[in-house]
């Protein structure tokens, strides 16, 4: 393989000329690039790898070659391969075979627990064979006390959390870390996102990030970022974590500075212009189409909320329908026949370890998710992302949609936008993301007509479409009738609204919760009448905003007339 290196002032800076954008893998070997036997063979059995990525293909021989490497990449390029593998082969190396007392040499910061299990369970796969070679994690809600112990007997590759770690660091004596040769930040960006910007420059000062210069380069410290997009803080932490490092990007990316990101040529993007109070029934009705027409798929679908989470989940997993309702004799089945699943942050830790690994073995399951989905999992044969709640920033969506069409296979991606929202598809196509019109009426013609032909042939706009109609006194009475799941509703009402008034900079003059039909959105959560509480707090707010405006006109009036009289 052919790779054309320029050097520049931090280091090197390494692009594919030879390959297309759309393709994915490289036409060398892992063999090829310097790795041991053996782990190219457990690369093939455990983890189905035939040959590298172009991303891995570019990585591994820098990262063998013990320089500190960038690398700026795309979810679901194989990151994650691409620093474990030669920090394994260079384990396997050691003159001395390595001991649980040597603690721990190698550790990779993840910025959640869902990331944290899925890179051990790599770890796990590609150790097979090398059973010396201990790993192991921590990171919060877990049980201190047993991660304690663990770092007592021995770890010899350590994936953390930045909180759990610098915990440990500070306060686990029986930690060793003294002989560590490698620091991985996966996921930078969204390590900074989450807030852990001051526990990374703490575990930085606490580890001391670069060693002596003038030591030998074989037992020097060895560092590597990872991230799907660059920004301030990303490349303020390379400053501060990287020595001279070589830069690696995935061919075809465009130069960050561009700020334009390339996402999969397979994956397929559309939106859909929903009026607010038909949102939920057209949500369910293209996750009834979509499991219908494949029974065997998995489908992920973002919120905005955690209560919204929560409460779709209880719905769909409670909802029953008939599919001729005119039938008194005709029996109710649930609406959606899937293995549905929920995940989000306030989910006590064991439940979101089992929800990540059921919904990673299920051949076919819906998962319903915050934002802790969305980036790095690599969670397999996800054929359909859905963004019913709008994402805030342009990196969002491309992290979310991140979750299909991974490593060449077929993907979709479905963003729901109200009308007075449309123009975020404009800030999409400032950074190269063009998305195409998903047909609904389309998928609503091939749903059971609930009246005469012609009248379904008249109907003017999607809320009157008789499908809808029916699908949404259905929903409405289910709440009514269910005091729970009703409970749900008003809170994942009020979180939304709350999380709506959230959305900062340009997007603020997209998302306004001023234009918002506040009854409309109440529908939308299947309810009869909006939640009066949540109503006369926002117009307390809106009101206490039009009082603040008019203060400042009066001050302003006040201080012009003084200024006329004190002229006289």
């Amino acid at each position: 393989m052919e790779q054309k290196k320029n050097n520049k002032n931090n280091g090197g800076r390494i692009k594919e000329e030879s390959n297309t954008p759309s393709e994915v893998f490289a036409s060398c070997s892992f063999s090829s690039l310097g790795l041991h036997p053996t782990l190219c063979d457990q690369l093939k059995e455990r983890m189905g790898f035939d040959a590298p990525t172009l991303v891995q293909a570019q990585a591994i021989p820098v990262v063998l070659s013990g320089r500190h490497v960038l690398v700026n990449a795309a979810t679901g390029t194989g990151k994650t391969v691409a620093y474990l593998a030669p920090i394994i082969h260079l384990l396997q190396k050691f003159d001395q075979r390595v001991q649980r007392s040597d603690g721990t040499l190698a550790l990779v910061l993840v910025p959640t627990r869902e990331l944290c299990m899925q890179v051990h369970e790599i770890l796990q796969k590609l150790l097979h064979r090398f059973h010396w070679i201990v790993p192991g994690y921590i990171m919060g809600g877990e049980n201190r006390s047993k991660e304690k112990a663990r770092l007592r007997k021995g770890v010899s590759i350590l994936v953390a959390t930045p909180g759990r770690l610098l915990d440990h660091l500070k306060n686990t004596a029986s930690f060793v870390h003294t002989n560590l040769r490698w620091i991985v930040f996966d996921e930078a960006d969204r390590i900074l996102e989450l807030g852990y910007g001051k526990d990374i420059e703490d575990i930085l000062n606490f580890l001391g990030t670069i060693k002596n210069k003038d030591a030998d380069p074989e037992v020097r410290m060895q560092n590597l970022l990872l991230s799907a997009t660059l920004n301030e803080k990303v490349n303020q932490l390379a400053n501060i974590s990287l020595e001279n490092p070589v830069t690696i990007e995935e061919p075809g990316k465009l130069n960050s500075s561009e700020k334009e990101y390339r996402l999969p040529s397979q994956l397929v993007q559309r939106y859909i212009k929903v009026p607010c109070g038909s949102r939920l029934v057209v949500l369910l009705s293209i996750l009834k189409h979509l499991f219908e027409r494949e029974a065997s798929q998995k489908v992920v679908v973002f919120f905005s909320t955690c209560d919204a989470v929560d409460f779709h989940y209880s719905l769909i997993s409670g909802f029953l329908w008939s599919a001729m309702p005119q039938s008194e004799k005709e029996q109710r089945t649930k609406f959606l026949g899937c293995k549905t699943l929920r995940l989000h942050g306030s989910m006590n830790p064991e439940d979101r370890k089992t929800t990540f690994q059921t919904f990673k073995t299920e051949k076919s399951a819906l998962l319903l998710s915050t934002d802790v989905s969305a980036r790095g999992l690599d969670i397999p044969k996800v054929r359909c992302i859905i963004q019913y709640d709008s994402p805030g920033e342009a990196t969002e969506y491309v992290h979310r949609v991140g979750r299909t069409a991974r490593l060449g296979e077929k993907g979709d991606s479905i963003l729901f936008l109200q009308p007075l929202e449309i123009d975020y598809l404009k800030d999409l196509e400032k950074h190269g993301v063009a998305l195409s019109e998903y047909p609904v009426l389309k998928l609503l013609s091939s749903f059971p007509s609930y009246s005469s032909k012609n009248q379904a042939n008249k109907f003017v706009s999607i809320e009157m479409h008789p499908w809808l109609v029916a699908l949404q006194r259905g929903l409405e009475s289910f709440i009514s009738s269910e005091p729970k799941v009703n409970k749900l509703a008003k809170d994942a009402f009020s979180s939304w609204v709350r999380a709506y008034t959230a959305h900062r900079g340009e997007l603020k003059q997209i998302f306004t919760v001023k234009k918002l039909h506040l009854g409309h959105v109440a529908k939308s959560f299947a309810l009869k009448d909006q939640p009066s509480i949540v109503n006369k707090s926002i117009q307390k707010q809106l009101k206490r905003k039009r009082d603040d405006k008019q203060k400042i006109k009066s001050k302003k009036r006040f201080i012009s007339k003084s200024r006329v009289v004190s002229s006289e």
